[in-house]
């Protein structure tokens, strides 16, 4: 297969948990895949529904995991199990640790992931939508700078177009925020009943400690430099 020919994917890309509290142990970051941005469109309406039926009104914030009622999370979750979206999980074990959120190290979760989507699909071409993480846009263009770096300079890995959008302007991207809220719950309080509902569509699910993802991206760097 030749570059010309390389499968397309979509991936949309969200974290769950955070990288400056000290005592949130565990940050997960998800990457759901599809094929065709027709597919997440049709699994939104979907949802959106299905949650029509019910009794309550839908408000747009109810489709992030940590503000949603059970109901809804095991409604858009059984949407995602029934489609074709494939799901690719990395957590991180901060082990303890307060790490500054900032577009370097955002950069350096980010890119395990996408190591991994490349290593599953090995030719393809990724096109990432990301939902906002920094509210300014210079912090979203360094990241940006600094994965471009990683795998378009001296690397067999092509990234495509990197979107960073706001997920309520694109509910899309909340699938992500769903699927990762889901694993997250699994590993922060041992409760596993909303990723049980996913589990068969995770091709990945990787946990790495943070301390040896520094050490290794800050190595790769120095090898592209």
């Amino acid at each position: 297969m030749n570059l010309v020919e390389q499968k397309q994917l979509i991936v949309f890309v969200d974290e769950s948990g955070t990288l400056p509290d000290s005592k949130d142990r565990f940050v997960v970051i998800c990457g759901a895949a599809v094929e065709d941005i027709k597919e997440a469109d049709s699994l939104i309406h979907k949802v959106l529904f299905s949650l029509r039926q019910t009794r309550d009104s839908l408000k747009l914030r109810e489709l992030k995991f940590y503000h949603s009622r059970d109901a809804v999370k095991r409604i858009f979750l059984s949407a995602i199990a029934a489609s074709r979206l494939k799901i690719f999980i990395l957590i991180v074990d901060k082990q303890g640790r307060k790490i500054h959120d900032d577009p370097e190290n955002f950069s350096v979760i980010l890119a395990e992931l996408i190591i991994e989507i490349f290593l599953w699909y090995r030719n393809v071409k990724l096109n990432l939508i990301i939902d906002r993480h920094f509210s300014r846009s210079g912090d979203e263009q360094e990241m940006d700078k600094l994965l471009s770096h990683n795998f378009n300079y001296g690397s067999k890995w092509q990234l495509g177009s990197i979107q960073h959008i706001d997920s309520q302007s694109n509910l899309a991207v909340n699938i992500a925020d769903m699927c990762a809220g889901a694993v997250l719950r699994k590993y922060r309080h041992g409760d596993d009943k909303f990723y049980f509902i996913i589990r068969e569509n995770i091709l990945v699910e990787k946990i790495a400690n943070w301390p040896e993802l520094k050490r290794r991206t800050l190595s790769l760097n120095k090898k592209l430099t």
